[in-house]
């Protein structure tokens, strides 16, 4: 058996600190992205019983190989603690005790993990693993004092023993969404999702917005209307292709609005926050743009035009209306950057195109926090462009990831590759899109970016191959 021990410190009372762990999406805003991906959180969250499903990351693997990794948790031997112990997984054995106790400023962390892996004699590879979960927490600490930052600005109902407010959220299984619902939770808000599927636990609610079905009580119970569903648009632009792209988000979002619309006044929610993307400039930019910019040509660009018209319904009804504009969201866990690691790792990688394209990036933890950015800031409303403050080109990306990656950047994939995946549309709109997209909105409105440069974003979302 071998012992792993971690302490660190966070500016909060030990009682918030437990608390904050025990809400909904605590596990999911702890985990940093390269090393962990949340599959399914315990509900309720770290009650004796409750299982964690999530896929954890080999050591070494930049977040790319990833093992399904279950634990079941169990009461801690003290008043704030709680016991982890695992039910599947590659070790044999796994119990991990957290503890905290009350300091000077704030709160003592204890991690402390009892593990088992490799038969006697492989030692070299327990060490291994005590390198990853240093690694590991020493990201998750970097993470907790990000989000208690981020929520200090907020005035987290949390924080302020405040009542929160009650967030109703459409596509939230989704990558962005699962982040959102777990920013606003871990905050002290009440969130409940929209769910397709027959709800599972109390926060879920059923809706289909193919057949026109929503119970309108869902949404007068909401102060927040959050929508971020949609077919993904990463995909050959075939005329089926664009139908369903539309559909999904014009159908869903005309449900919503109209249902909100049509509730008495005083049952109304207070602000509809939708999401939609830079693809409104179009795929081609002689100047950086921000929101005062007008609509581009092509599909995405009628599109969003036509997705942020069904969503702007609700403001005759008196209720705020936001859309959130956004890039290319960089994450290990799924999209762009998942997909352009491994030729790097390979020596395989290089610029998209001619390089010379801006590439409109977001972090996901950005991303996410703009839709909370959103909702708690009474004075956003309209279209808000969700990108990073540097402009980069897909040239400067490449560089950036290849350093990170201690890699060359020399095999450039031609203009014709992409289209070959993605088709001409698809390639000329997505691939190879010469997106420059400022953030106006959010600077002007008091946004501090998680993560403003490549070099920050990189480090977060792969780390460093521990």
């Amino acid at each position: 058996m071998t012992n792993f021990e971690w302490t660190s410190e966070v500016p909060l009372a030990a009682e918030t600190t437990y608390l904050w762990h025990a809400q909904p999406g605590a596990l999911t805003r702890l985990s940093p992205h390269w090393a962990q991906e949340i599959v399914e959180e315990s509900y309720p969250p770290i009650a004796p019983g409750a299982v964690a499903q999530v896929k954890t990351s080999v050591p070494g693997s930049y977040g790319l190989v990833r093992r399904p990794f279950n634990s079941v948790h169990s009461e801690g031997p003290s008043r704030f603690s709680f016991v982890d112990e695992l039910k599947k997984g590659p070790l044999s054995q796994w119990k991990h005790t957290h503890e905290f106790s009350s300091v000077a400023g704030g709160t003592k962390i204890d991690d402390h993990i009892e593990f088992s892996m490799a038969p006697a004699g492989f030692d070299s590879i327990d060490r291994s693993l005590i390198h990853n979960l240093e690694a590991t927490f020493e990201a998750r600490h970097k993470r907790m004092l990000m989000d208690i930052e981020f929520l200090e600005r907020m005035n987290a109902p949390m924080l302020t023993r405040t009542k929160g407010k009650r967030i109703l959220i459409a596509g939230g299984s989704g990558l962005v969404g699962q982040q959102v619902a777990a920013l606003f939770s871990t905050a002290g808000h009440f969130v409940r999702m929209l769910v397709r599927r027959t709800p599972k636990v109390e926060y879920e609610s059923h809706w289909n917005p193919d057949l026109g079905i929503i119970n309108p009580r869902d949404l007068a119970w909401a102060d927040a209307v959050v929508h971020l569903g949609g077919r993904s648009i990463a995909t050959r632009f075939t005329k089926k292709a664009k139908e369903e792209i539309r559909s999904s988000r014009i159908d869903s979002t005309t449900l919503l609005a109209e249902t909100m619309r049509k509730l008495p006044e005083a049952k109304r929610p207070e602000v509809f926050v939708c999401a939609s993307a830079v693809g409104i400039y179009g795929s081609h930019a002689e100047t950086p743009v921000d929101e005062t910019a007008p609509v581009g040509e092509g599909f995405l660009a009628e599109l969003c035009q036509e997705w942020e018209a069904a969503a702007a319904r609700v403001e005759d009804a008196g209720i705020r209306r936001v859309s959130i504009r956004s890039g290319i969201a960089l994450t290990s866990l799924s999209g762009f950057l998942k997909l352009q690691t491994p030729l790097y790792l390979a020596g395989a990688g290089g610029r998209l195109g001619s390089g010379e394209q801006g590439l409109a990036w977001v972090s996901l933890d950005d991303l996410a926090r703009s839709y909370v950015h959103a909702v708690l800031t009474s004075y956003v409303r309209g279209p808000v462009n969700a990108v990073a403050p540097e402009l980069d080109s897909q040239q400067e990306f490449a560089e950036a990831l290849a350093a990170h990656l201690r890699r060359p950047a020399r095999v450039p994939t031609p203009g014709f590759v992409t289209e070959l995946v993605l088709g001409a549309d698809g390639a000329k709109e997505l691939a190879l899109a010469d997106q420059k997209v400022r953030p106006e909105r959010l600077e002007e409105t008091g946004y501090q970016f998680a993560h403003p440069t490549l070099s920050a974003c990189l480090e977060e979302e792969l780390g460093w191959g521990a």
